[in-house]
């Protein structure tokens, strides 16, 4: 259930991020690229930020413990925070280019919203994970035929829709009078497709990941967060036996999480830079077309290196604590 209800999120919430960003550019008269990516930006915070205090509030249990507590807390005062930003930020867009205020309104009314509901859903799903309770997923160690299995069928998903996706789209596009302009947008809107399914294929098979991890701490946010302090952050906090162990488990499996999402990133990025590409192409080189593509460059340039130093961190904890999980690991 959670699986189904975080691919409908992020399909919502892209789709209305693409909506919300088209009446942006139909609507704002000045087309200026700065104050329209701001807006973009605004309205992403006011959307994207609800959802991640649904995925949280659902995954973990948030009042398990007084750190649990805490780092909640804190989180929820700072994506708030950010919401109120998001809305001055809209309403200073709204005034000083000139849209229709409505367009303000209805941003900052739908984020509201969104927040409401996505902490009510959350929770709503972690009652009824707690009432009807599965086995949590067995820590054990990554294997090699494992990630294997996973990369295949990220593999397969892009080579699959990539392949239906030549034929749905030579059908729709048979008509060009151009050739060989029909031709590349086939082929073109294929591989969109393909990489932005390959990206959610590469979230869909680190869930069972993701569920061992949390075993290690018994779903707690809190002792999750300050493991993650110690083997991502390389930061020196003082351990218990029992989060000693959990953190010599977390760092085992965390490297391939890691390596999964920024497979889904890099996909993701790739199949929305395709599509400013091919607008630019096109001739539709319009400032935000351009600016779009730049600030996609710009995340990839920051998430790579950002993930890279956290898996070396992580395989560095796991090899230095080795020993811990040969005196804690029975295998079954």
């Amino acid at each position: 259930m959670k699986v189904l209800a975080f691919i409908l999120s992020v399909l919502i919430g892209t789709a209305l991020v693409t909506g919300g960003t088209v009446l942006i550019a139909t609507l704002s008269p000045a087309h200026s690229l700065g104050l329209d990516l701001l807006a973009v930006f605004a309205l992403t915070v006011l959307i994207f930020g609800p959802l991640l205090l649904g995925s949280l509030t659902s995954y973990w249990d948030v009042r398990g413990s007084e750190g649990s507590r805490v780092y909640f807390r804190r989180f929820l005062w700072i994506v708030l925070g950010f919401e109120a930003l998001a809305g001055v930020a809209t309403i200073a867009f709204s005034v000083v280019v000139g849209t229709p205020i409505w367009i303000a309104i209805l941003f900052i009314a739908g984020g509201a919203v969104l927040t409401l509901i996505a902490l009510a859903v959350g929770r709503a799903l972690l009652r009824h994970e707690q009432a009807n309770p599965r086995p949590d997923e067995p820590w054990r160690p990554v294997s090699r035929q494992e990630v294997r299995r996973k990369v295949l069928i990220i593999a397969v998903t892009f080579v699959t829709v990539f392949a239906a996706g030549i034929g749905v789209f030579g059908v729709l596009l048979s008509s060009d009078s151009d050739g060989a302009s029909a031709i590349g947008s086939q082929i073109a809107f294929a591989f969109q497709f393909a990489t932005v399914s390959a990206a959610l294929a590469s979230i869909i098979v680190s869930v069972p990941l993701n569920r061992r991890l949390r075993s290690t701490v018994s779903g707690d946010l809190g002792t999750i967060r300050k493991v993650a302090k110690v083997v991502l952050g390389n930061k020196k906090m003082e351990l218990d036996e029992t989060e000693l162990v959990a953190a010599a488990k977390y760092a085992t499996i965390i490297p391939t999480v890691l390596g999964f999402m920024l497979s889904y990133l890099t996909l993701l990025y790739l199949g929305l830079g395709l599509q400013q590409v091919r607008l630019i192409l096109e001739g539709r080189d319009e400032p935000f077309n351009i600016g779009f593509t730049v600030l996609l460059i710009a995340l990839l340039a920051f998430f790579i290196p950002y993930y890279t130093v956290r898996i070396r961190r992580a395989r560095t904890y796991a090899r230095d604590h080795a020993t811990v999980l040969t005196a804690s690991y029975r295998p079954s």
